[in-house]
């Protein structure tokens, strides 16, 4: 399983101001593209939009870095985020490579940020040789300690996935989410409104609550799946990323940002991909 270890510090403002990445699926060439989309122009174009942020702390990538766990996917991507000078955390997804410890990038998988008035905790939940996600029991137990830090420091907990750890109402996504899920949730039960969770895979931006935890996805840098549907169908909204302001008392704000400058032209007709 792609690791993640070590803590990480930022000092940060009374609100931090965190931004969302998700599903980039990059390929192995320049210029692949995914159901129309060119996936590195639609990344350079959210790059743009976060450059023109006031501020941003840090940025979370949520999985599906990569659309083919080529090498050269991750190089790219180091490319077009490195150049914003914004600290970077990464997940892996069911479409990344499973990469060892000793991976020359793999110091982006950190398990812990510590930010000035909020802890995030990153969970894997790729699961090799399967598009659905699980929560091995490193995870639990990485979240499980988490939890009882938050309560014992009464600090506030952002956890970051890939795969969602609740329903978002697209059938054929729902089928796909962490198997394990209700344990995380079942833990984070404790914190209440106090814990938010965000994660990607669905390419859209989606909002649930399980006893007071809020859920959230993300939309994808790239290609846009349609809410509701029952099986695949992609939408043609923009490219976008989620903005998390998370302030100091504990209370926190989210929106969706999406590019704006440039129009990128998605397959409508397509009935999936690998």
């Amino acid at each position: 399983m792609t690791p993640l270890s070590g803590e990480t510090e930022l000092t940060t403002p009374s609100s931090a101001r965190i931004l969302q990445l998700s599903d980039t699926h990059l390929m192995a060439e320049s210029g692949g593209r995914l159901v129309g989309i060119d996936t590195d122009q639609s990344l350079a174009a959210v790059c743009r939009l976060i450059a023109g942020q006031e501020r941003v702390d840090a940025l979370l990538l949520t999985g599906d870095l990569a659309g083919d766990e080529s090498e050269k996917a991750y190089e790219r991507l180091c490319t077009l985020i490195e150049p914003l000078g914004i600290p970077s955390f990464w997940l892996p997804g069911n479409h990344d490579a499973i990469w060892q410890a000793s991976h020359p990038l793999a110091h982006y998988f950190r398990r812990n940020i510590g930010l000035s008035h909020w802890d995030i905790v990153m969970l894997n939940t790729q699961q090799p040789g399967a598009v659905a996600g699980l929560l091995a029991e490193s995870e639990l137990l990485a979240l499980r300690e988490a939890v009882q830090q938050a309560i014992k420091t009464d600090r506030p907990l952002l956890v970051a996935t890939h795969h969602p750890l609740m329903p978002v109402g697209c059938a054929w996504l729902d089928e796909q989410n962490v198997r394990n899920a209700s344990e995380a949730l079942d833990l984070l039960i404790p914190l209440g409104n106090r814990a938010v969770v965000v994660s990607g895979h669905v390419h859209q931006d989606s909002v649930q609550a399980h006893r007071g935890v809020q859920c959230m996805t993300a939309p994808s840098t790239c290609v846009q799946f349609a809410p509701g549907s029952a099986q695949f169908q992609v939408d043609d909204v923009a490219p976008g990323c989620r903005l998390l302001a998370l302030h100091e008392d504990g209370q926190w704000e989210a929106d969706v940002l999406r590019v704006v400058d440039e129009t990128f032209t998605v397959d409508l007709t397509s009935r999936g991909y690998a």
